[in-house]
């Protein structure tokens, strides 16, 4: 996406009605005409004023109205600039909400999905958005696009009061000014683009360690870790000295122009005033108008700098909010009861190897179903497939007589609800996260599960207003997954997967909680879960055995008799 691609997408969001920023878009056009108005009247007021005292003749009065007209209209910028920038904030904080809603509408699929996308770094490019939206459009837009008005309106006054040789000069100085302003902006577009991808880097490093200072610190490794935050940090900084170094050089030329088309445009005019071809307030009136436009010129160098890194990081969070997450739009599921579930010939595979082949499975509606395997064998896999979150690269899933890649991505968590073995808690309270959707349970019967299943060995009350930490860092592996199965336990979805959700909970919790979970989804849900104790596999209405990506169901008595790898796999687990 390009400069002009993203200045030209802001202006559409802008003027778009559903945003809501059309209208502060209006009034903020309105007071910066109103800038512009003043700010070319200025000049003219004091020559007047002057061009009135050197004739002699003039009222005092005539000329104390052209004195505070003039005083009026070069402070009253300040106030006008002022109010704009109430309208300005309003844009701005619209727009940061719709990009930043539109990238995690589009990406949040992504970073659940496989460990697809980065977190950190998606975390970067928001949180410099409104910064990146206020360099844009208070600094470029409501500054350049005025300037540039403000320019050529003050060139036509100057070729109605003057001769036409001093707007030749001022169109000259300003042409080379553009011209080496535009060279500049070339060379330096590519840097500003590595300097927000060191930035991006910087974050995701940062962020990365963040999340892991458990495993940092328990590990002795402090010293590395922060050997690698400054080298991201060092990667930052020279990416963004190459930009300053091409402003800096950039600036420098600017500087030259400017300076030299003063120099000649106020000498000759000076030359002129002497000779009676100009009136003292002609010289005035230039003097004004060349310095009203040299300064915020002087100043375009460090916004072009910090415009061109913010287009960067507002073209990043655009594209983000433009990833389609699926091909098609199709009608939303709607199910209940139990799941039939049927694997006709599943397989998939990861790069040129297959972890499954060929898998074939009917489960039926409302049983009780465990998956079992050795480490590495496609569990997970198949489990995520059946859930929809995994294309199988061939084969089908069938949900109660319905393809799965019938079902919208968006609507399969309505056909099955899958809960991974790493639980992610919000850093919120226990009622927060217990009760989240779309869990149907309320805090008495919440509280009633936890208390069954010794939430607390002591068994004192479960406090629901516990703040439990980032990631649920304030309780034990077996907690939050009992809190998970708790919050679980009353949702109401055709097929829940548990992805070794009970690991953590000693054999006795995991009993007594698969069967509170079994008695509620009795006659509307069917119930997989995945794991390593045979007891499990002895309850279960059907078990899966993955082995070698070769999928067996059956019955456990079944395939002890049946299956030597089955076998093998039960003893090994003792």
């Amino acid at each position: 996406m390009t400069s002009f691609d993203v200045i030209r997408q802001l202006i559409l969001m802008i003027g778009r009605r559903s945003l809501g920023a059309r209208g502060d878009g209006f009034c903020a056009i309105v007071i910066e005409l109103a800038t512009v108005g003043l700010g070319v009247s200025a000049p003219v007021l004091l020559k007047l004023a002057v061009d009135a005292l050197d004739e002699g003749s003039a009222p005092s009065s005539l000329v104390m109205f052209y004195v505070s007209g003039f005083v009026i209209a070069w402070t009253g910028t300040n106030a006008t600039t002022a109010l704009k920038h109430i309208f300005t904030i309003r844009i701005i904080d619209t727009l940061a909400r719709r990009i930043v809603l539109d990238a995690a509408d589009s990406q949040l699929p992504n970073l659940a999905r496989n460990g697809e996308g980065d977190s950190a770094r998606l975390q970067g490019i928001l949180e410099r958005l409104p910064f990146s939206l206020q360099v844009v459009i208070d600094g470029l837009l409501w500054r350049a696009l005025p300037l540039l008005v403000q320019t050529l309106v003050s060139l036509a006054i100057v070729a109605v009061l003057v001769p036409p040789r001093y707007v030749a000069m001022m169109a000259v100085v300003l042409g080379a000014y553009l011209i080496v302003t535009g060279k500049g902006t070339g060379r330096f577009q590519d840097a500003a683009r590595g300097a927000n991808e060191a930035a991006g880097a910087q974050a995701q490093t940062l962020g990365d360690v963040l999340r892991n200072a458990r495993r940092v610190i328990f590990n002795g490794n402090l010293a590395a870790e922060l050997d690698i935050i400054a080298s991201r940090i060092a990667d930052r900084r020279c990416a963004n000295e190459r930009v300053s170094r091409l402003i800096a050089a950039t600036a420098s030329m600017q500087s030259v122009v400017l300076a030299l088309g003063l120099c000649v445009l106020l000498v000759v005019a000076a030359n002129d005033v002497s000779a009676g071809q100009l009136t003292v307030g002609d010289f005035v009136l230039l003097q004004a108008y060349a310095f009203r436009l040299a300064l915020p010129l002087g100043g375009f160098a460090y916004m072009l700098r910090q415009a061109g890194v913010s287009i960067a990081n507002i073209g990043e969070a655009l594209a983000l909010g433009e990833q389609d997450r699926s091909e098609t739009q199709l009608p939303a599921s709607v199910s209940t009861g139990p799941a039939e579930i049927v694997l006709d010939r599943v397989g998939f595979r990861y790069g040129e190897e297959w972890v499954l082949r060929g898998a074939s499975a009917h489960v039926a509606s409302g049983s009780f179903v465990v998956l079992v395997g050795p480490n590495g064998s496609g569990k997970s896999t198949l489990a995520q497939i059946i859930a929809g979150l995994i294309e199988p690269e061939e084969g089908d899933v069938s949900i109660n007589g319905r393809p799965l890649c019938d079902v919208d991505s968006d609507e399969r968590h309505g056909l099955v609800l899958y809960a991974p073995q790493t639980i992610g808690l919000f850093n919120r309270t226990l009622r927060e996260n217990a009760l989240y959707p779309p869990t149907l349970a309320s805090e008495a019967e919440l509280a009633a599960i936890l208390t069954d299943w010794g939430f607390y060995e002591s068994g004192r009350p479960v406090d629901l207003n516990l703040e439990v930490g980032e990631q649920g860092a304030r309780l034990s592996g077996g907690q939050t997954q009992k809190l998970e199965l708790a919050r679980l336990a009353r949702v109401s979805v055709p097929t829940v997967i548990l992805d070794e959700t009970t690991s953590a909970l000693d054999q006795a919790s995991e009993l007594r909680a698969i069967w509170t979970l079994r008695e509620g989804y009795r006659g509307r849900t069917t119930l997989i879960l995945i794991t390593h104790r045979v007891a499990m596999a002895r309850e279960a209405d059907t078990v899966l055995f993955l082995e070698g990506g070769r999928l067996h169901a059956g019955r456990h008595e079944m395939l002890m008799r049946e299956h030597e790898g089955y076998v093998r796999f039960c003893g090994s687990l003792g």
